[in-house]
């Protein structure tokens, strides 16, 4: 896996599509869990998008969710299906986009 590959790969324009949005939620959640509403805050998305998202990568199993129950908060995790496939998403991008 590749950190921090997602800003090199969209610095030519703000607007994310659907799979840079994955992978975004993906990084961010590798090492450590995050709520949703950090990853709205430090992710800059709509609620809307960032519940459509975990919803798909939960959903793939490319995320595990844990409550918490004594702050009644649910945390997002990378699972390693998720990491194999954040993985194989910037070998990809790498190989096909990015230019020499």
């Amino acid at each position: 896996m590749t950190p921090s590959k997602s800003s090199e790969l969209t610095s030519g324009s703000s607007r994310r599509n659907q799979f840079e949005i994955w992978a975004e939620v993906l990084e961010v959640c590798v090492r450590t869990g995050r709520t949703q509403s950090w990853l709205l805050r430090q992710l800059r998305l709509k609620t809307s998008a960032i519940k459509e998202a975990l919803e798909f990568l939960l959903g793939a199993g490319l995320i595990a969710a844990t409550i918490n129950a004594d702050v009644d908060t649910r945390q997002y995790q990378t699972t390693p299906k998720g990491e194999e496939a954040l993985t194989t998403y910037y070998k990809l991008i790498t190989k096909y986009f990015v230019k020499d």
